[in-house]
């Protein structure tokens, strides 16, 4: 973990840039979040790349593979706005904003 990082939910195995926010009950796993990235509250994080400046919304789940569906790795582009409760699937490469509620595999 860098530091200017801003951690209040939970981080495990990962590695993350400066200026990377961490909101409460956050959950960020197998990641690597680049700097200037916001991770909002309740929002699930797991095994994906996210780029500079990304905002993943209020209880949007990124990467996070649900049983039964084959690993891989999320990757979300540079800038990108991830809407609130947004679900991004495990192999999905994300480089455009995604609106609240929607799902992208």
């Amino acid at each position: 973990m860098a530091a200017a990082c801003r951690i209040g939910g939970h981080v495990k195995h990962s590695v993350l840039f400066a200026g990377v926010i961490v909101e409460p009950g956050a959950d960020v796993e197998d990641a690597v979040v680049m700097g200037g990235t916001v991770i909002k509250a309740g929002a699930v994080v797991k095994h994906c790349i996210i780029a500079e400046n990304v905002v993943i919304g209020e209880n949007a789940e990124v990467g996070a593979m649900p049983e039964g569906t084959e690993n891989g790795v999320a990757t979300v582009g540079a800038g990108v706005y991830i809407g609130d409760g947004a679900k991004i699937g495990p192999n999905a490469m994300i480089d455009h904003n995604v609106k609240d509620g929607e799902v992208e595999w």
